[in-house]
């Protein structure tokens, strides 16, 4: 497909590793979403469309699902001497012709910079809701209420098929991680642990660490056993494995509606930093 300006779209490909490689060195408007893959991993997996302009690459788009119906944006790149909004328009369009016959109903943003969350306004996405960034303050709670049946292991890569069964229960399809997403999350530095009840496992965290800083990656709980403590364990015995390891500082996100999330980070002295991501989403 061309424009205007000649701009031809073509699929990426592996053979064009090297090439997209070199172009993220260049100076560019960019935005990545927050996972834990890089924006070359998802080459070979559409839609990751790229601008060409006599074969030197303009911009991309990577719009590549995990889930049956939901998709996120998982990367867009400009050259800073061209207009955002008119490479954001071509790519966008011929993305969204691919996700129909992928039968995806749901394409997602995290709207990380001005300029991206201008193009999706002007694309029709609407604001669904907030992220907002906690921190906590490094004190235990004085009063312990960790569930006593419950049992505390770390996680193997055996647990990652009872983890994922875990995760699509928790979460609406939006807030889903594949296995591929909780396999690569696992092999970061960190602390992953499963929560177990009569040897079945019932929840599940994943934390990151880098230097003294961790961040609360994943967390949930079997919907049959939420509200009877599980989190609260899971989290009071990350954070003695925190301090025990000599991490400063810990974080994590969650939904600004996410009530039960809100009070149950509470309960351990988490604060808001102030920091807010907005999560915009199309109707495909």
């Amino acid at each position: 497909m061309k424009n205007k300006t000649n701009s031809l779209i073509i699929e990426a490909q592996p053979c064009n590793y090297n090439q997209l490689a070199d172009f993220l060195t260049q100076t560019l408007r960019f935005h990545r979403h927050l996972d834990w893959f890089e924006t070359l991993e998802w080459l070979g997996s559409q839609p990751f469309l790229l601008q060409m302009d006599s074969d030197r690459i303009q911009a991309f788009l990577c719009a590549t699902k995990e889930m049956n119906d939901t998709a996120w944006v998982r990367s867009f790149a400009v050259r800073k001497c061209l207009s955002s909004e008119k490479s954001w328009s071509f790519l966008f369009n011929s993305a969204l012709l691919k996700l129909k016959e992928l039968n995806v109903t749901n394409l997602s943003a995290l709207a990380m910079h001005p300029w991206f969350k201008e193009l999706l306004i002007n694309s029709n996405f609407q604001n669904l809701q907030n992220i907002v960034v906690l921190e906590w303050q490094g004190v235990l709670p004085q009063q312990e209420k960790s569930n006593p049946e419950v049992e505390i292991h770390l996680m193997t890569a055996d647990d990652l098929s009872g983890v994922e069964a875990i995760d699509h229960l928790a979460f609406p399809s939006l807030w889903r991680n594949s296995q591929r997403e909780l396999r690569k999350a696992f092999q970061q530095k960190g602390i992953s642990t499963v929560a177990t009840k009569d040897n079945q496992i019932i929840g599940y965290q994943i934390s990151t660490g880098m230097s003294i800083y961790a961040h609360l990656a994943r967390l949930a709980v079997a919907p049959r056993y939420q509200r009877q403590g599980v989190a609260y364990t899971i989290i009071f015995d990350l954070l003695t494995r925190i301090i025990s390891q000599g991490y400063w500082r810990l974080t994590v996100n969650t939904q600004s509606d996410n009530t039960p999330s809100l009070k149950l980070y509470d309960q351990f002295n988490f604060k808001r930093t102030g920091e807010e991501i907005p999560v915009y989403q199309l109707k495909i």
